[in-house]
């Protein structure tokens, strides 16, 4: 039997810090996060109908930190995950990195999956498939980033619902694994279009397209150069950087009164992302979400 061999990383954060961390885990190509915070230990041994005997030992145990681990490839660099995790969290990230052998290690991660009720759809691994009572999507989320998992990607389906998909033309920039956009198409998109300069993503987002009985243009290349539409509404999840160097390519692909929804923004980036947008007055805000470290925009081209 061949063995795949894979880095595992471990960064230990804070209670409050382990969503930035699992986000960039994901980033910097990760399949999946998994986080054993000792607060929801806490929490089970607080709660008296969970358990009848637990080892008092237990009462010791911290509830103000978090271990959050990421799976690499084997030749991975851990150098940009470390430079990330020093920007999402101001501070330098001491880094455990451990070399693994597996023989399914893709299916590891499924025992972190379950399916996410986001109100309007729910967003479903594929070995989870069962009626719902809501548009479904099926997903494989070992394929690439982008899983559903992050609030952001929450935020941008709430804002989607908010401002209406129905019959409107879609483009999802930076799409990863396609869900928003395949979210758009469930929620009645007349059609829509996923561009992301990865081809993993590409793969991945062709992929769940077809899992769904969907079809769409799938494009791997760069946004101002390669899409020649114009959209009502845009979805980018991405971060406030790349989302600041799409200021001069959005508006080339919208036209006056198209919604750009934009997430993937932590807290203290948030302020950075409005001025750059709305100082030109072309756009302005028309809905705002928040989340833990993370918000959202629905922004409406006016010139």
């Amino acid at each position: 039997m061949i063995f795949m061999k894979y880095k595992q990383v471990t960064v230990k954060v804070s209670h409050d810090e382990a969503e930035l961390a699992s986000y960039a885990m994901i980033e910097c190509g990760s399949e999946g996060a998994s986080v054993v915070d000792s607060r929801d230990v806490r929490e089970i041994i607080r709660s008296k109908s969970n358990w009848d005997y637990y080892d008092e030992s237990l009462d010791k145990i911290s509830d103000d930190h978090a271990f959050v681990t990421g799976c690499f490839g084997e030749n991975s660099e851990i150098k940009p995950l470390a430079d990330l995790l020093k920007s999402y969290l101001g501070r330098d990230a001491e880094l455990s990195v451990s070399l693994c052998d597996s023989a399914d290690w893709e299916n590891e991660w499924k025992k972190y999956y379950s399916p996410l009720d986001f109100g309007s759809i729910v967003v479903v691994p594929e070995w989870l498939d069962g009626k719902y009572d809501k548009p479904k999507i099926l997903i494989d989320p070992g394929m690439a980033f982008g899983t559903g998992l992050h609030e952001s990607t929450g935020m941008c389906i709430d804002l989607l619902t908010a401002v209406g998909a129905d019959g409107k033309t879609v483009l999802d920039v930076g799409c990863g694994s396609g869900i928003l956009g395949i979210a758009s198409i469930a929620l009645g998109a007349k059609e829509c279009c996923f561009i992301d300069i990865d081809e993993q993503a590409v793969t991945a987002t062709k992929s769940n397209l077809e899992r769904n009985g969907m079809s769409a243009r799938v494009i791997c290349g760069d946004l101002a150069k390669d899409y020649d539409g114009s959209a009502d509404v845009v979805l980018a999840n991405l971060t406030a950087d790349i989302l600041l160097m799409l200021r001069g390519g959005l508006p080339k692909v919208t036209r006056v009164g198209s919604i750009i929804i934009m997430s993937g923004i932590i807290n203290a980036r948030a302020d950075d992302v409005i001025n750059g947008y709305t100082s030109g007055g072309m756009f302005e805000i028309i809905d705002r979400r928040a989340k833990g470290e993370w918000q959202a925009f629905a922004m409406r081209r006016k010139v």
